[in-house]
């Protein structure tokens, strides 16, 4: 779990990604972020969504999964939780480059509109790692912005135990990054991992890929895993998907795109 949330805080550093400083933004021009953990170990785990407190919803995420007995805590009251998490409450500033693809989206944030601009700029992004223990068990964390011109309140499968992240001692890990909607239809991540009892991390991703995109259509998904043995696995149906895993065998590190 330091480790999945360590790559993930990372992330949400650095403002390079739909994540943390680097989120997109409402069609209202603010950031409402999600995430979420889980571990293997009997199946704990948490989501936050609609934050607008912090740039590290992933820390608080696993906050709540420690500290709390509820598996999901959205919109305004994320801010007293994370105030008792010891995280930096802060007022959420778009990035520059934000900032300019939203005023290039839409001149006037009006609502009438909103429905069309969220169909159009279906273009999201989520960051998310896998792990296994040496002690055998699996965890996962997740966290994004949402997608480009959502309404304000929308929640995805970031912050969905499931849908976007699961973990299961007896199965791996898995997390999942696309259209939020149509992966909680499908409850992608805990289908992969199902699949993950008969399959190596690999062949379970590419399966659960082929299965949302049979019924939901393509450009819709992609999901990293790792299996109880330690083995990783990476499929997705859109144009590309930026991931990284480490090598033992080679003691590398391999990133594709």
């Amino acid at each position: 779990m330091d480790g999945a949330v360590a790559a993930v805080g990372c992330m949400e550093e650095s403002g390079a990604f739909n994540c943390g400083r680097g989120s997109c933004l409402t069609v209202e021009g603010k950031m409402e972020l999600d995430a979420a953990v889980m571990s293997g170990s009997g199946l704990a785990g948490a989501g936050v969504g609609a934050v607008t407190c912090t740039y590290f919803p992933v820390s608080l995420a696993r906050w709540v999964m420690e500290n709390t007995a509820h598996v999901l805590i959205v919109g305004e009251r994320c801010r007293d939780y994370a105030r008792m998490a010891g995280l930096d409450e802060v007022r959420l500033e778009p990035s520059q480059l934000a900032m300019t693809r939203f005023a290039s989206m839409k001149k006037e944030a009006s609502y009438s509109k909103a429905l069309k601009l969220a169909k159009r700029f279906e273009t999201g992004g989520t960051v998310g790692a896998v792990t296994m223990g040496s002690d055998g068990v699996p965890a996962a964390a997740v966290s994004t912005g949402g997608k480009w011109m959502k309404l304000p309140g929308r929640v995805g499968d970031s912050a969905i135990l499931g849908a976007g992240i699961f973990a299961s001692e007896d199965l791996g890990a898995a997390c999942a990054t696309g259209t939020g909607e149509e992966i909680i239809r499908c409850a992608l991540s805990l289908r992969a991992c199902d699949l993950m009892k008969r399959y190596p991390a690999q062949t379970a991703a590419r399966k659960a890929i082929a299965l949302i995109s049979r019924t939901r259509g393509k450009n819709t998904a992609g999901i990293i895993t790792i299996d109880k043995k330690g083995r990783v696995g990476a499929a997705l149906n859109t144009e590309a998907m930026g991931r990284a895993w480490f090598d033992h065998e080679k003691d590398r590190v391999v990133v594709r795109i």
